[in-house]
């Protein structure tokens, strides 16, 4: 039987790591001096192929611990699909890369909504999904209209506005994993309580109950004793 846990419930490490991952391309994105547009489709499609990897840890941690782990395939396949979309046609025009980038960007905006919306509790985390998912769909229409007649020229551009959104997705990321972290800290601590106050109750049950008996039991001695008396008597 598998665990119907939510991919939101996911560890908290995955988060993290995907968060620091982004974030750490996002600056080398908007900070760079490189203006090969293949090298830094190569990089982006390096950077989307490394995110679908800590799909797949996370993908096989869900399978051993029993839970439900189709929308995590998804998700790796999604990553993995696009980074191979990227590195394997360098050679294409840069609007084609334009093109990928932006819809995967617009895809993964309204994923991030759907994924607040419907599969999120905590209103701080459902804050964080939405407003992370609207940024990112503003942010694929912006890539999209980033392309000119000259986009050889303007090719890097479109790169430093994805950096820009993988700054802010790595961001929203690592805030989301260790508020993760902290709330599964917080319920641990709460249910250590609870066991030790029923722990409590329980030793407090098992001392009275004893003690009731003996009561009893030297009710039923002075019965009988009384008894014993009556009837030598007679």
């Amino acid at each position: 039987m598998s665990i119907k846990r939510k991919y939101v419930d996911s560890h908290w490490l995955i988060f993290a790591f995907e968060g620091a991952v982004a974030l750490l391309f996002g600056w080398f994105a908007l900070f760079t001096n490189l203006a090969d547009t293949g090298a830094l489709v190569s990089i982006v499609g390096s950077l989307l192929l490394g995110l679908g990897i800590i799909e797949l840890f996370n993908l096989l941690r869900r399978a051993h611990l029993n839970e439900t782990w189709g929308f995590t395939l998804v998700s790796a396949l999604f990553e993995i699909a696009t980074a191979f979309a990227l590195l394997f046609t360098s050679d294409q025009n840069a609007v084609w890369h334009l093109a990928l980038i932006a819809a995967y960007t617009i895809t993964r905006g309204i994923f991030e909504i759907l994924v607040g919306l419907k599969a999120v509790d905590d209103m701080t985390d459902k804050f964080i999904w939405v407003i992370t998912g609207i940024c990112g769909s503003i942010m694929g229409f912006v890539i999209l209209n980033s392309g000119s007649a000259t986009v050889e020229n303007n090719a890097p551009t479109f790169v430093k506005f994805f950096g820009a959104y993988m700054m802010l997705y790595g961001l929203a990321n690592l805030i989301y994993g260790v508020h993760n972290h902290d709330q599964a800290t917080d319920l641990k601590t709460e249910r250590s309580e609870a066991a030790k106050k029923s722990a409590k109750k329980l030793a407090k049950l098992a001392t009275t109950k004893p003690a009731k008996t003996t009561k009893k039991s030297t009710k039923a001695k002075t019965v009988k004793k009384t008894t014993k008396r009556k009837t030598t008597k007679r």
